[in-house]
């Protein structure tokens, strides 16, 4: 059966085509002449809610199992092994109700690999070797996640609502319940449940490539033809989530990391129905409004919450919580109850404003322009994002339905805001010191269940309006229609419009991707933000202080389709712009007219202060995988100290030291700015007097700065212990880094991460079980090239880590040795090929030009100096540089939550040690 009538953008040339094959798979085919890999993604109608009783987290469990060998494919790994050596990547998921699993590959394996992607689904071996592998795997996992706040809430929030809804049941599983039972072992477990759910009928596939779309449908058949049929589609979920005993309550939760959080939900039936309307996101855009007037507003001003959002929460296919959460003040923890007031005074505007049709049409324009002007993305994106439609939406809107969005009838919409109402809703209360009498189950949350009173539930549906809050005003920034320029206009690379000793600036007309879009970056570089500790802690709160006050200022901008970003880089200050090009320059304009001499209340500064210092604070309760890291790229980056320094710097900052920090920080200002997208020249020069004149008025300008920089160069192997409390995980980090920065050396240590981190990850996670997280990266830190090794484990203690590692080292450079010329060619051609992909969007090119502005690259050449020195590297000199690079003695820095291993050559040094003998770059 075929179906071809897929509405599709008229700015996406791929070519579509919906079919069901014999066995009742539906397929849909994409033809992508453009695309740099083949991909497939299949979406299966079967997630946790599907689990055994007795087998909690079997479908996770499953997902696991399906990579570990096929009937045709027996070997575990090879799968994993066959993608990478391809250019390749792979990756799944289990959620509540569904499992997705993806890859990409160069095209010439793709037949190839959706052979053995295929077999994973029509005949998996679940071998008896590798189940009790990954079922510590699945503990790992467990393990590493049993100080999350996301899953320790979530498993509060389970045990507070119907326990026969499946939403109740522990989605992971651990060892606990997936261990053999006595007439039933986890093997035989995994193999039933396969059969008992795994089925044609439940699964839809997506094949993106530039293959024809004859050839696509021909591929599709020969692989996924063999795949079970046997089971019809899934029943609906008929248990309502909520029984009526479970509204009207307040949960409270004591989170891990410090918090305080107000939610306030109301439950709704499944929202799928209505989709072709989008009235649940038009109304949590009402509720969730940052502008004057709004909401948020009222209570920021008020001093009650520091920021709002609406429209989240859980969903399935038969339920709906929707959620408005603050994050809340001191004021307003004391005070949530008004906080829930004031939400109610907002619902009875709603309700009694009615239908508000031009707000309406504002969203319903931006989402049409979404549509019309589509933007290109890869294919395995392509692949993954259209599998999970399939499973959502008819045919014809597979691409469209996330677009659609028709004029709806007044009276659904007064339908949808009757779920907002006292007796229809849940609060959730997550804060230090809420009071608790229970502990959830698996994660050992700390929470209560308190009902509440009938009085104020009643008080809440009678609050009446008030005249601090109103509807949205219409937006000043979406008073233009859109255009694009014409091909000839493309540049293919940025051309320096200015370049004086304070001011550089490039432009590059950009019409690859056909969209009215652009982004504007600008850095700032400020001496005075970052020769102290002081004044790099109080830079950061600078920053979030211009960005609370620019909220409510600049939120109609945010909702016009246009962003900004202000954050803090190693030398000041770095601004970024993006979306329509039509009032872009306006909108940075705003931002920057602001910058000077911002007033802030000392109200407002205390409490972000504190804020941030609860953040910072949260830091070291971070998986100890993250610290390491973290704290690497502080030895390295004297300009990024770790957290724990600026908490205790910034908490030590009096309101008078900041204003004059504040008087002190836009002195000596160099600006380097960046202009790339659906731009005409008018607008670089536009963009060159705006930033001219701002300059000129700031009075104090000067050229860019160098970054202070550390290197390991001559250090030989250093261990730097770093013992996290409150951990329990171990966990180390191991870092090489190049000696210099040259073309040939980024080649080489892009290939051995290239070659090595598949033979890591199924070493000491797959073969070994060491640990959940444990791979590779490349990691390039002050513009060297680097390699990281990582594991993190709930057992093995960071000297095993360490010795798994060295043995890998070990075993891989005899592996080395025996790599032919054939293999060693096919592998540069796999680095090769990803080297070669294009960029697959505006955003990712805007951002590959900014770093290579950031790293004095102004020929834009790297890549291209990269491939080359690949494409002459001889497999002798790979195995030399290897050989180099993992000698005992080669400068390396470990980093552990333990001590050395006590028969090891590496020296253990103190972080004083290490810092006070690091080579300065």
């Amino acid at each position: 059966m075929q179906h071809n009538e897929l509405i599709k953008s008229p700015n996406d040339p791929k070519q579509y085509r919906y079919l069901q094959l014999a066995n009742g798979l539906r397929v849909l085919l994409v033809h992508q002449a453009d695309s740099e890999k083949s991909a497939a993604a299949l979406t299966i109608n079967v997630g946790h809610f599907d689990d055994p009783q007795e087998r909690e987290g079997l479908a996770h469990f499953l997902e696991h199992m399906l990579f570990l060998g096929s009937a045709h494919y027996p070997n575990a790994g090879e799968f994993q092994h066959f993608i990478s050596e391809h250019a390749g990547s792979h990756n799944a998921w289990t959620g509540t109700e569904h499992s997705h699993f993806y890859f990409d590959i160069e095209h010439a394996a793709f037949a190839q690999g959706l052979a053995r992607f295929g077999d994973m689904f029509s005949a998996p071996l679940f071998s008896a070797s590798y189940v009790d592998k990954e079922r510590q795997s699945i503990e790992a996992e467990f393990s590493m996640k049993l100080k999350d706040d996301s899953r320790r809430i979530y498993q509060a929030h389970k045990e507070s609502i119907n326990p026969a809804h499946p939403f109740a049941k522990f989605s992971v599983g651990n060892a606990q319940t997936l261990a053999d039972l006595p007439n039933n072992s986890l093997q035989q477990a995994v193999s039933e449940f396969y059969q008992q759910q795994y089925s044609t009928s439940r699964m839809s596939l997506c094949l993106v490539g530039p293959q024809s779309l004859a050839e696509l449908a021909a591929l599709a058949e020969q692989h996924f033809a063999a795949l079970p049929t046997h089971l019809p589609k899934k029943p609906a979920v008929q248990v309502p989530l909520y029984l009526p005993e479970q509204q009207g309550i307040q949960l409270n939760i004591r989170p891990h990391k410090s918090s305080s959080r107000l939610v306030v939900s109301f439950a709704m039936p499944d929202i799928q129905p209505w989709y072709r309307f989008k009235l649940v996101s038009f109304i949590a855009h009402l509720l969730g409004d940052e502008g004057q007037h709004s909401l948020l507003a009222y209570l920021k001003e008020r001093e009650l919450v520091n920021q709002l959002s609406a429209g989240g929460g859980i969903d399935g296919s038969n339920y709906k919580d929707f959620t408005v959460a603050f994050e809340l003040t001191a004021s307003g923890r004391a005070h949530y109850r008004d906080i829930v007031a004031a939400l109610f005074s907002q619902i009875k505007l709603l309700k009694q404003s009615g239908f508000n049709q031009a707000l309406f049409v504002e969203r319903q324009r931006l989402l049409q322009w979404s549509f019309q002007f589509y933007e290109p993305s890869s294919a395995l994106q392509t692949a993954g994002d259209l599998s999970l439609n399939m499973q959502h939406y008819p045919p014809e809107d597979i691409i469209f339905g996330d677009y659609r969005m028709e004029l709806p009838p007044e009276a659904l919409y007064q339908e949808l805001l009757g779920y907002f109402c006292s007796d229809n809703m849940r609060i959730m209360l997550v804060a230090d010191e809420v009071p608790v009498n229970c502990e959830a189950r698996w994660y050992h949350t700390p929470y209560s269940i308190v009902r509440l009173d009938k009085q104020w539930l009643e008080q809440l549906s009678q609050q009446p309006l008030k005249r601090a809050m109103q509807l949205p005003a219409p937006n000043p920034y979406l008073q233009t229609e859109l255009s694009l320029l014409p091909d000839s206009a493309h540049m293919p690379l940025p051309q320096a419009v200015c370049q004086r000793d304070d001011l550089h600036i490039w432009y590059k007309a950009d019409t690859d991707f056909n969209t009215p879009k652009g982004h504007i970056f600008v850095q700032l570089t400020l001496p005075n933000s970052c020769q102290t500790l002081t004044q790099l802690a109080a830079s950061r709160l600078w920053v979030e202080l211009v960005l609370d006050r620019f909220n409510q200022q600049l939120y109609a901008a945010t909702t016009a389709g246009l962003n900004y970003y202000l954050h803090v880089h190693r030398q000041g200050v770095s601004l970024q712009t993006s979306g329509l090009t039509t009032n872009q320059i306006r909108l940075l304009s705003d931002i920057l007219s602001q910058l000077p001499e911002p007033e802030f209340s000392e109200q407002r500064f205390n409490e972000l202060k504190h804020q941030l210092c609860r953040h910072w604070e949260n830091s070291s309760k971070n998986k100890p995988v993250a610290q390491l890291f973290s704290q690497l790229s502080a030895i390295l980056q004297p300009q990024n100290p770790e957290l724990d320094l600026l908490q205790r710097t910034l908490a030590a900052l009096s309101f008078e030291q900041f204003q004059q920090f504040q008087q002190q920080l836009l002195q000596q200002i160099h600006l380097e700015a960046l202009l790339v997208g659906n731009w005409p020249t008018a607008a670089a020069a536009d963009l060159q007097q705006l930033l001219v004149t701002w300059l000129a008025a700031q009075h104090s300008s000067g050229p860019t700065l160098p970054a202070r920089q550390n290197g390991i160069k001559d250090l030989g192997p250093v261990w730097l212990q770093s013992v996290a409390s409150g951990q329990t995980d171990h966990a180390i980090v191991i870092y090489i880094a190049a000696q210099q920065k040259t073309a040939d050396q980024m080649a080489c240590f892009m290939l051995a991460n290239h070659v090595m981190s598949p033979r890591y990850f199924h070493q000491l996670r797959t073969e070994q079980q060491l640990g959940y997280l444990v791979g590779t990266g490349y990691v390039p830190i002050n513009t060297l090239p680097g390699l990281a090794f990582y594991v993190q484990s709930p057992d093995s203690t960071a000297d095993k880590l360490y010795a798994a590692t060295v043995a890998f080292f070990q075993q891989f450079l005899e592996q080395i040795q025996q790599l032919t010329s054939d293999e060693f060619a096919a592998l540069k051609q796999s680095m090769l090929s990803q080297l070669a992909e294009r960029d697959t969007s505006l955003g990712a090119r805007a951002k590959r030009l900014w770093l290579a502005l950031g790293q004095q690259d102004y020929q834009f050449s790297l890549t291209a100096d990269i491939q080359q020195a690949l494409a002459t590297l001889s497999r002798q000199a790979f195995i030399a540089f290897l050989q180099q690079l993992l000698a005992p003695d080669y400068d390396v820095l470990f980093l552990a939550t333990d001590p050395a291993p006590s028969n090891s050559h590496v020296k253990t040094l103190l972080k004083t040690e290490l810092l006070a003998g690091l080579n300065l770059l």
